[in-house]
């Protein structure tokens, strides 16, 4: 999206909506940037941030000018940064389908544990233990999802958003090419 100047806070898009989950039906000025939009602004940013920009600048195509609303554009941003500034479950809530498989992979991952336990109890035979070891597995994997969130998604954020706070309230700034 971006290949700027050090020193310079500004990404290049193809289109606004770029900026924008495709599937997202609410006005521009109430929808969050998308996760790739985030996170290059967070990085062209990091690249930027040491010699103090005051705005940031959207390189946009000329022929995207007569379609785009630029104050809702910079409400979005403004207030996605603001959010991306708090809990990632402010900016990113989980889907339903999220929090069902995240209830079922916990209670998957527990009932295996005391599956396993039980087996491990029975008798040191040896293909019960490796059963019981199969079956623990299942708990793991039921896991993967959800561990795979934390660590790829929650811990990143918890780190980031300070810098997110850093320019949440930046001018926007559109460069129409």
């Amino acid at each position: 999206m971006t290949d700027r100047a050090p020193g310079e806070f500004a990404i290049r898009l193809a289109s606004i909506d770029d900026l924008f989950e495709p599937y997202d039906a609410r006005p521009v000025a109430e929808r969050p940037l998308n996760y790739d939009a985030r996170t290059e602004l967070l990085d062209a940013w990091e690249r930027s941030r040491d010699s103090g920009p005051r705005f940031l600048t959207l390189e946009v195509p000329e022929s995207e000018r007569a379609v785009t609303d630029e104050q809702a554009v910079r409400e979005s941003i403004a207030s996605t940064l603001e959010l991306a500034s708090g809990p990632l479950g402010h900016l990113d809530p989980l889907s339903r389908s999220d929090r069902v498989a995240a209830a079922i992979g916990l209670a998957t991952f527990f009932l295996t544990i005391v599956v396993s336990t039980a087996l491990d109890q029975l008798s040191d035979n040896p293909f019960l233990q490796g059963l019981s070891q199969a079956i623990l597995l299942l708990g793991w994997v039921a896991l993967w999802d959800p561990a795979a969130r934390l660590v790829t998604e929650v811990m990143p954020h918890v780190f980031n958003r300070r810098r997110y706070a850093e320019f949440a309230d930046i001018d926007v700034r559109f460069a129409w090419n």
